[in-house]
C-alpha cells in the first residue's frame, strides 16, 4: 500500500492528551506544512470526542481532506489506550486516513524524547506516567488513570491541594498561602469549592497544579512538601522501570510542564541519568507513523 504513494504523502502526527491535543503534518521529505493544538483527547472520558478533538485539531493546521486525492497517513498517541475497550472502539472509528496507526501517549513522547532511540521517560502532565522502550521490548508504570493512579501528576497536586484547604477548613491542619489561595479561588465559598470538587475531573484537579508550583517557589512549605512528594513519585516510577540502571546504559528523560520543578528533587542516582528530550510526543508519533509506513519494525499498525 506504502510503495505507490509513500513519496508524496502526507503525514500526520498526533499526541493526544488528556489536557490538549497538538497536531503536527509533514510532507514526505520531513517538511513542516502545519502544526495546531486542541482540546484533549483522552479516551477514558469519551471516544467520540477524542476523534472530535483530534479531527478539529487536524483541521486548525490547515490540512482538508475535502480535495480528494491526497494520500495522508496518521499516528496517534492516545491517552487512555490501557481501556481496551475504549480503545477498541477508537480505532474501530471510520477515519479519512491511508494508514493509521494508534498507540499510547506515553509510547510517542518516549519515542520522540530518544530520537527512535532506547531510552525511558517519566512525563509530567495531567497524570504521571513511565515508559521504557528498549530494542523491541516495552515497559510502562504508573498513568493508570486518575484517582486510583497518576501519583504525582498535575491533577493529584491540584486534588492534594484541595484536601489540604479543606482540612484547612475544618481545623485539621494550619493555614497556609496555598491553600488560602486555593479557596480564593472559589471566593472565599467552602461550599463552591465543595460542590466543584465532587464534580470536578482529572483536567479540572490539575489547573489548581500552578498554584502548588507557584507557592512552591516561594519558599511555602506545604507547596514545597507537595512537590517533593511528587519527585518522590517520579523516582518510584523511575525505578520500576530500572530506567537508569548502568548495566543497560538506557537514557532518561523527565517530560512536562512541572518536570522542570521536580528535577532537582529527584534522587541523586535518577538526576545523574537524565538526558534533555530531543523531541516532542508529536514528533513521535511521526516517527511511529513513518516507521509503519516503511515497513519499520516495532509499528504496532491499525489500518
Amino acid at each position: 500500500m506504502s510503495s505507490v504513494s509513500e513519496s508524496g504523502a502526507l503525514y500526520v502526527g498526533v499526541d493526544g492528551g488528556a489536557s490538549k491535543t497538538v497536531v503536527r503534518v509533514e510532507d514526505a521529505s520531513g517538511r513542516s506544512l502545519g502544526e495546531a493544538k486542541g482540546a484533549g483527547a483522552s479516551i477514558r472520558l469519551s471516544v467520540s470526542d477524542a476523534w472530535a478533538a483530534i479531527m478539529d485539531a487536524i483541521a486548525r493546521s490547515g490540512l482538508s481532506f475535502d480535495d480528494g486525492g491526497r494520500t495522508v497517513f496518521c499516528g496517534i498517541g492516545l491517552a487512555g489506550t490501557e481501556i481496551k475497550g475504549a480503545y477498541d472502539r477508537f480505532v474501530s472509528a471510520p477515519h479519512p486516513f491511508a494508514r493509521l496507526v494508534v498507540k499510547s501517549d506515553a509510547y510517542v513522547s518516549c519515542l520522540g524524547a530518544h530520537g527512535g532511540e532506547d531510552g525511558a521517560i517519566v512525563a509530567v502532565g495531567t497524570g504521571m506516567v513511565g515508559y521504557r522502550i528498549e530494542r523491541e521490548d516495552e515497559s510502562r508504570a504508573g498513568g493508570w488513570g486518575f484517582p486510583h493512579s497518576d501519583e504525582g501528576g498535575g491533577a493529584w497536586l491540584g486534588m492534594e491541594a484541595v484536601r489540604a484547604t479543606l482540612c484547612w477548613l475544618d481545623g485539621r491542619e494550619s493555614p497556609s498561602s496555598l491553600t488560602a489561595s486555593v479557596l480564593e479561588r472559589f471566593d472565599g465559598d467552602r461550599d463552591r469549592l465543595v460542590v466543584w470538587a465532587n464534580a470536578a475531573r482529572a483536567t479540572d484537579f490539575a489547573t489548581l497544579a500552578p498554584l502548588v508550583v507557584e507557592h512552591a517557589q516561594q519558599g511555602a512549605p506545604l507547596a514545597a512538601k507537595l512537590l517533593r512528594r511528587a519527585a518522590g513519585h517520579a523516582d518510584a516510577i523511575a525505578s520500576a522501570l530500572g530506567a537508569g540502571r548502568e548495566a543497560s546504559g538506557v537514557r532518561f528523560s523527565l517530560l512536562g510542564s512541572v518536570a522542570p520543578y521536580l528535577e532537582p528533587l529527584l534522587g541523586d542516582f535518577w538526576r545523574r541519568q537524565l538526558t534533555p528530550p530531543k523531541g516532542d510526543a508529536a514528533s513521535g508519533a511521526l516517527r511511529m507513523i513513518r516507521r509503519a509506513v516503511r515497513g519499520g519494525v516495532g509499528s504496532s499498525a491499525v489500518t
